[in-house]
C-alpha cells in the first residue's frame, strides 16, 4: 500500500474528534468480537468515513501508529493449513510490537462460536519479538488448552513478519482499524502491497452495525483476507491459497 493511502487516512483522522486509549478500551475493548474485513480504494474509504459519525484514537498527539507482527507456525505450516481448510478450531500465534513505543505482546487469536474472534495476550520482551520465550509458550499452552483442550503445537518458529501503519476510528457500535503501508517479510523475501488502498477491519460485538450498513449502502463487499495467510501466499511460501487470491489481486500483488 502506497504512502498516499497512509496520508489520506491521516488527513481524515486529523479532522475527527479524539479519543484516548482508555476511552477506546472502555467503549470498544472487544477482545471477543466479530471481525469483518474490506479492501478499499481511497475514494470508497472517504465515502465511508463521510457517511459515519466517528472519533479517532489519539495517543501523545499521534493518530497513525506503526505495527510489526511476527507470526509463528510449525515447519509444515499446520496453523496456516487450518485456516486454509476453514477448520472450526483454528488459531493464530504472533508477537505484536507497537513500534512507536516498542511495547510488545505475545498474542493468541482463536476462532470462537458464530465466527467470533477471541484474543488473549501477555506482555513480551521487545528484544525477543521474533521468538517465543518459555513464559510465552506456557501462556500459549494454557490458553489453547482452555479454548480447545490441547496445548500449542511444537516446534513453533517465525513464519512471517507484517509491518504496517494503523489508525483506529470508533463509531457508536464498532471499532474500525485502517491499515496502510503493508509490507510482508520472511527471511530474504519482502513484498509491499501496492495501490492506493486501505485495509479496513470492522470490529464489533455484533455482526450488523452502523459501519457495515454504511458499507452495504455503498455496495462495498466484505473481503476474505488474513494478513498472515495472504502474506504466505503472496511470498510463495504456501500453496492452496485461492480463497485469498481476490484480496491479493485488489492489493496488487497477485
Amino acid at each position: 500500500m502506497s504512502g498516499r493511502g497512509t496520508a489520506t487516512v491521516a488527513a481524515v483522522a486529523k479532522g475527527l474528534p479524539s479519543l484516548s486509549l482508555a476511552e477506546v478500551v472502555a467503549t470498544s475493548g472487544l477482545m471477543s468480537r466479530t471481525d469483518r474485513k474490506y479492501v478499499l480504494p481511497l475514494n470508497d474509504f472517504l465515502a465511508v468515513t463521510e457517511a459515519l459519525s466517528l472519533r479517532c484514537l489519539e495517543i501523545d498527539g499521534q493518530r497513525v501508529f506503526g505495527y510489526s507482527s511476527t507470526y509463528f507456525d510449525t515447519p509444515d505450516l499446520a496453523i496456516y493449513r487450518a485456516h486454509r481448510q476453514d477448520r472450526r478450531r483454528r488459531f493464530k500465534i504472533r508477537t505484536r510490537t507497537y513500534t512507536d513505543s516498542a511495547d510488545t505482546y505475545c498474542e493468541l487469536k482463536v476462532s470462537g462460536r458464530r465466527d467470533e474472534t477471541v484474543k488473549v495476550r501477555r506482555p513480551h520482551p521487545a528484544e525477543a519479538a521474533h521468538g517465543l520465550t518459555a513464559p510465552a509458550l506456557t501462556f500459549l499452552d494454557d490458553a489453547l488448552t482452555a479454548a480447545y483442550g490441547r496445548p500449542a503445537p511444537r516446534p513453533l518458529t517465525p513464519a512471517l513478519i507484517t509491518d504496517y501503519r494503523r489508525t483506529t476510528l470508533v463509531a457508536a457500535d464498532a471499532r474500525i482499524t485502517c491499515d496502510t503501508s503493508l509490507v510482508w517479510r520472511s527471511g530474504s523475501r519482502s513484498l509491499a502491497a501496492g495501490g492506493d488502498l486501505v485495509l479496513l477491519e470492522v470490529k464489533s460485538a455484533s455482526e450488523r452495525t452502523s459501519v457495515t450498513e454504511a458499507l452495504a449502502k455503498l455496495r462495498i463487499r466484505e473481503q476474505s483476507v488474513s494478513k498472515y495467510c495472504a502474506g504466505l501466499v503472496a511470498l510463495g511460501l504456501a500453496t492452496g491459497g485461492n480463497r485469498w487470491r481476490p484480496a491479493l489481486r485488489r492489493l496488487g500483488v497477485a
